[in-house]
């Protein structure tokens, strides 16, 4: 069992180093990797673990060998995923990211306030109530990403689901962001306490508008009734 752990690390080190090459443009889109020979010899490894790294990175849209021409990189801008943004290390793209999340549990609680049950606003009051006694940090933003899910599973979206989960890569890849979003726990009180009145105020367009600011003062009086609302 020892051996195949080893193994497995040595796999994703390599991944991580290769990864880190490519999106760093050691190695250009439409360049090709060294020949497998020299690549394990200059990362000492084998070539069963370097076959699987590439086989990694190939499934993350890097790569992609091509019969007679070895391996080819890939512009990862028109082959990668989201995930990627995991390995990224770019404040725009972080801010870019935010964005998503937010328009993200704009549509997330929207889609809630038509699906949301008795159950799921009890469960998502159940977490907030536990985020009180929780202090600022890893274990608070455990709390978070449980809310989250409990708030995404009430929206009855299997496509805001997927892309929570692969949200939820990134942030616990780069945890010191969300955790930092989330060090103000009066704040993150207010918010948690604001979403599930909107999911209880049973208006999607009202939800839409208060997440993304685009509320007009007719929609500033309904968010009041719904936050008054017991």
């Amino acid at each position: 069992m020892a051996n195949k752990i080893q193994a497995q690390r040595a796999v994703d080190l390599t991944v991580n180093h290769l990864r880190a090459d490519i999106l760093s443009g050691k190695y250009p889109p439409e360049s090709k990797l060294p020949p497998e020979r020299q690549l394990s010899a200059d990362l000492g490894i084998n070539r069963l673990t370097l076959r699987a790294a590439l086989s990694h990175l190939e499934a993350e849209g890097l790569l992609q060998p091509k019969h007679g021409q070895g391996v080819i990189v890939l512009d990862y801008q028109n082959s990668g995923s989201l995930e990627l943004l995991a390995h990224i290390d770019d404040d725009a793209l972080i801010e870019e990211l935010l964005v998503l999340r937010r328009n993200f549990a704009a549509e997330a609680v929207a889609l809630a306030c038509d699906h949301a049950s008795h159950r799921h606003i009890n469960k998502l009051q159940s977490i907030a109530n536990r985020q009180l006694d929780t202090e600022a940090g890893q274990s608070y933003l455990e709390g978070d990403i449980a809310f989250i899910k409990e708030l995404v599973a009430a929206s009855g979206s299997m496509t805001l689901i997927l892309l929570f989960n692969t949200i939820e890569r990134i942030m616990r890849a780069k945890p010191q962001i969300p955790i930092e979003l989330l060090s103000d726990k009066t704040a993150s009180q207010s918010s948690y306490r604001a979403l599930i009145a909107l999911v209880r105020y049973r208006n999607p367009d009202l939800a839409r508008k208060a997440i993304l600011g685009l509320m007009s003062p007719e929609d500033e009086q309904n968010l009041q009734k719904a936050l008054a609302k017991p």
